[in-house]
């Protein structure tokens, strides 16, 4: 059974919805709250005149309230960015402040954490692809690269965006202290379902879009970088707004390149403030919520397929048994995918397909009852 908050939270927060949504890997569904929000400030614009500076302010910084709180940092180390790649490029910036070396990642890591990283090697840096073993990250070839001399960087996503396994932050984290080498992090597919200290797992910089499990509008997002790295990294744009004074909109006092002594010196300039709104909503939503019992709930979702997957030799979960190594997805090897995929739309069931593997990522909004169907559902459409 579902936890008392997770009941409650579904029940002030969605209603009925005419597709049963099992993608929240691809984009999660807005709460109430949410669409009460943005439209409010839609409104309020449109009257003209009735939203001033401070107003604008105040929702940003009520998203890098929210944001900190998700990952148990101090929001002064914040950074409001519009997605995971633009936070990558911060770790990018930090690594390359240093000299050329080897940044280390896992084959069947998103493109959003390796591509980045490929441009450096213009600059005489080396990406090594570490090989899956047995589909999934070597996490024990990983700890070893990231103890070794001239490894610079080690990045990873915090869970995989095709199979749901989730590494073993604390460990790897361990292990690039050990060895002197950045920790650069992608915690897309991890943020919302589970709790993380970012200081704690020894990450050095994380950055995470906001669109998926934490159910806020596409081109919201944040990154952290403690502030021992702040001023070793450039800024990958030269904001007006990341300065001294910025805000004063004048150019009286001239133009002196002083960025600010916070998270903001990161972000890209005029954001868009109702995107951010909407994310602390949705953040501090799943926060009152609580990971845990969000954590809980996934799992109870998970079982009900997992039961239905174990009778069936068609059809293999992809992963290791432990719930405590797989994030809100769960991934199925079958016969056709992409035609089962089709069969679960034809019955108004969203699910996706990556590399192969049929995904269903289902959040709070989604019932045990719900997941009984969606089996059924499969069972007609592995069998035809």
């Amino acid at each position: 059974m579902p936890s008392d908050s997770v009941a409650a939270f579904r029940a002030a927060e969605y209603g009925e919805h005419p597709v049963l949504h099992l993608d929240s890997a691809s984009y999660g569904l807005f709460p109430r709250r949410t669409v009460a929000a943005l439209h409010d400030l839609a409104e309020r614009r449109n009257r003209g005149g009735s939203i001033g500076d401070v107003d604008l302010d105040r929702c940003l910084d009520r998203a890098r309230r929210a944001a900190a709180s998700l990952v148990a940092v101090d929001p002064s180390e914040i950074s409001l960015v519009p997605n995971t790649t633009y936070g990558i490029h911060l770790g990018v910036g930090l690594v390359a402040a240093g000299p050329p070396g080897v940044i280390v990642v896992s084959e069947g890591e998103f493109p959003a954490n390796v591509l980045p990283w490929m441009a450096l090697e213009s600059r005489g840096f080396e990406v090594r692809i570490v090989p899956l073993r047995d589909g999934l990250p070597d996490e024990e070839a990983l700890r070893r690269a990231a103890l070794e001399s001239g490894v610079r960087a080690l990045a990873v996503s915090a869970v995989q965006f095709n199979s749901g396994y989730r590494v073993e932050l604390g460990a790897l984290g361990e292990a690039c202290r050990r060895g002197g080498t950045l920790f650069v992090v992608d915690a897309i597919q991890a943020l919302g379902t589970l709790r993380l200290d970012a200081e704690a797992l020894g990450i050095d910089v994380l950055a995470t879009g906001a669109q998926k499990w934490l159910l806020s509008p596409w081109g919201s997002g944040f990154a952290w970088v403690p502030a021992r790295h702040r001023d070793r990294i450039v800024p990958p744009v030269v904001s007006w707004l990341a300065v001294e004074g910025g805000s004063a909109f004048s150019a009286a006092a001239g133009y002196a390149l002083d960025y600010l002594g916070d998270g903001r010196r990161f972000e890209p300039a005029t954001l868009g403030t109702q995107d951010y709104l909407g994310m602390a909503l949705s953040i501090e939503g799943l926060l009152e919520v609580g990971l845990d019992s969000v954590r809980d709930h996934l799992r109870e979702l998970h079982a009900v397929v997992l039961e239905w997957a174990a009778g069936r030799d068609e059809v293999r979960v992809i992963g290791v048994p432990d719930p405590e190594r797989r994030g809100g997805i769960l991934s199925l090897a079958m016969p056709d995918p992409e035609g089962v995929r089709l069969a679960l739309e034809a019955r108004d069931i969203a699910v996706a397909v990556r590399d192969g593997l049929l995904r269903i990522s289902p959040h709070v909004h989604v019932t045990e009852e719900e997941m009984v169907r969606t089996v059924e559902a499969l069972d007609a459409a592995v069998l035809r």
